[in-house]
């Protein structure tokens, strides 16, 4: 199929790469030294570090998601990917000298052939894949290749297509439901869908491409039957996000193959369990050397200018959309009308120096008991008061999406400058598109950094901070 095809390009070429890179090795070791007698040399030793190069090589195409490996001759292309071989290859060979403290190797050999090795990279990414799809895709191996459906939907794929001429798959033309003969974008209208056995014989067609998933299992039955019948591959455009109108995401268990709406990394409790040690890690030492000094300063403030409760509890929309009791230092002077509406600047509820511990986040550094308690995270979604939950979910629909995961003193919204009033029905989607891209691609590294920039923001804070 078309992903075989790619991959096998991919792996040749990278073969390819490793001869190549192996040839120039041996012939700079000489060249670099002004010594032809290499035979004198310890060959045992240079032949391991040049193993440890085509490793360093090969692992970084296989380590790598991406499908454009000897398919795209763009140069920024082709130097991304010599540029991760190269320092893949370079990474090695430094582990292997510090690890061995080897004096038998010339560092002046391996450090000026890494120039030599990075151009060899960048032009074998251009010049190899040309030959070898003319090589491997020329001939028998061309594919006539069949659309089946919709106007709109073999429209869409057009410029797919064109990419893939270069892998030997020709367009022969369209079968669809509008009887019109005629071109449309390139594509030539051999006939309808009922003509599609008649037209697979008559054109010589190799592989037929169905641009859409049929409404009917019946009918998909039927073309599998015809394409079987003539020997003739027959692949489905899976339409899914079309038909769903929503991103999703494949996945087998067991056999058993499934839809999903999205990929949700903390589902893995390995995940969760490195999430809840960076949580500890950091809420440890804010809750026994800097929260004793806050609180003392809070209750001091609020001694001159709002006598009253150090801390507040309020009710927050937490895991699961469950409510949980939240801690913060009381910003707001005790007696006020309406507790739960969302503050302003310049609010008259909030107290003198209120608005600073707002601004520079310190009313939510008791947050950090709940991250203890396991009731919040370090990062994730900011809790909201349950009265605003039903506002904020008239905005956008996929809003109780985001209680998928633990809240957070700080997130990815906030980083990005979305935090302080909801003044508008878009400032709750850009927050809550925040939030679900977060939930979707989690990883300990994005919370790292999302911890790293809420500590600049506490120092600068952004000017929507309240």
């Amino acid at each position: 199929m078309i992903a075989s095809r790619t991959k096998g390009i991919a792996k040749i070429g990278v073969v390819l790469q490793g001869i190549l890179v192996t040839l120039a090795y041996w012939s700079w070791l000489p060249a670099s030294q002004g010594y032809w007698e290499i035979w004198k040399l310890n060959l045992g030793r240079y032949a391991l570090y040049n193993t440890v190069l085509l490793i360093g090589i090969a692992s970084a195409y296989a380590t790598t998601s991406s499908s454009a490996w000897f398919t795209q001759r763009a140069f920024f292309v082709c130097h991304r990917h010599a540029l991760r071989q190269t320092s893949f290859a370079a990474g090695l060979l430094l582990m292997l000298l510090v690890g061995e403290r080897d004096k038998t190797i010339s560092r002046l050999f391996l450090f000026t052939f890494l120039p030599i090795l990075y151009g060899i990279l960048v032009a074998t990414q251009r010049v190899l894949p040309p030959l070898l799809q003319k090589l491997s895709f020329g001939g028998i191996r061309m594919q006539r290749v069949l659309l089946a459906g919709c106007f709109r939907n073999a429209s869409t794929l057009q410029g797919w297509l064109q990419s893939k001429e270069r892998l030997g798959y020709a367009i022969a033309g369209l079968v669809c439901h509008d009887r019109t003969a005629g071109a449309l974008k390139g594509f030539k209208i051999l006939g309808t869908l009922e003509d599609l056995e008649r037209i697979i014989v008559e054109q010589d067609i190799t592989q037929v491409i169905l641009v859409e998933f049929p409404m009917f299992r019946n009918f998909l039955s039927h073309y599998t039957k015809i394409c079987e019948r003539h020997g003739v591959r027959l692949l489905v455009v899976c339409d899914f996000e079309r038909a769903l109108q929503h991103p999703v995401t494949m996945f087998e268990d067991e056999g058993i193959r499934f839809i999903g709406l999205r990929d949700e990394p903390l589902e893995d409790p390995f995940g969760r369990l490195a999430k809840r040690c960076l949580d500890v890690a950091v809420a440890l030492p804010v809750v026994l050397f800097i929260l004793p000094f806050t609180t003392l300063l809070v209750a001091c403030l609020q001694r001159r200018y709002s006598p009253g409760p150090i801390l507040i509890r309020q009710l927050r929309s937490g895991l699961q959309n469950l409510p949980f009791a939240i801690y913060k230092y009381r910003t707001m002077h005790v007696n006020n009308a309406d507790p739960t509406r969302q503050a302003t600047r310049g609010d008259s509820r909030i107290y003198p120096f209120g608005n600073w511990l707002r601004k520079f986040g310190v009313d939510e550094l008791p947050q950090f008991m709940n991250v203890l308690r396991g009731e919040m995270s370090v990062v994730g979604p900011r809790p909201h008061l349950l009265e605003h939950n039903d506002h904020f979910a008239r905005a956008t629909l996929n809003y109780p999406v985001r209680g998928n995961v633990k809240p957070g003193i700080t997130g990815l919204a906030q980083v990005r400058g979305f935090r302080g009033e909801t003044k508008t029905a878009s400032d709750v989607i850009k927050r809550v598109e925040s939030d679900i891209h977060y939930l979707e691609n989690w990883s300990f590294l994005m919370d790292c950094w999302i911890i790293l920039r809420t500590a600049g923001q506490v120092v600068f804070p952004p000017p929507t901070a309240l």
